[in-house]
């Protein structure tokens, strides 16, 4: 039997090949050509891509992002907020050569003071990804992702 690795311990790996790419400006922490080349493509694309979204916003995303995993018939557990204080990261398969990374954050600091929000701002590539796979994530942000 193989044993399946978490979307934690995926990105991880990721990370250290080179293979996630930044939907918006900023630093990866390490980049390949293929990864460099593909990021620019997306930022190009979609230069106003929205990675945050705060409170009501987020569930919405969330419950958009469900309705695809559950159209497409995707073997993956439904998205959500944690249960308690944390965050839960995920991955999500768009198409077979990308991964829509997903953070769902619902930190409570005390005294009222929260943090509660859905963070999309990367996504996990392979050797084989082309811009053509881009594209359907282009498509994916454009139909799932925009309020």
């Amino acid at each position: 039997m193989k044993i399946k690795k978490s979307d934690v311990a995926v990105i991880r790996e990721a990370e250290l090949e080179g293979l996630v790419v930044r939907m918006v400006s900023g630093l990866a922490l390490k980049e390949n050509e293929i990864s460099k080349v593909l990021g620019d493509y997306f930022r190009e694309s979609l230069p106003n891509h929205q990675d945050i979204f705060i409170e009501e916003d987020g569930e919405e995303i969330l419950d958009s992002i469900n309705r695809y995993i559950k159209e497409n018939n995707i073997d993956k557990r439904f998205l959500s907020f944690p249960l308690s204080s944390g965050t839960n990261i995920y991955l999500v398969p768009i198409g077979k050569n990308i991964q829509l990374k997903v953070t769902a954050i619902d930190e409570y600091y005390g005294d009222g003071v929260y943090a509660k929000c859905v963070e999309i701002n990367s996504f996990l590539i392979n050797a084989n990804t082309t811009k053509a796979d881009v594209d359907k994530l282009i498509f994916f942000t454009k139909m799932f992702l925009q309020l």
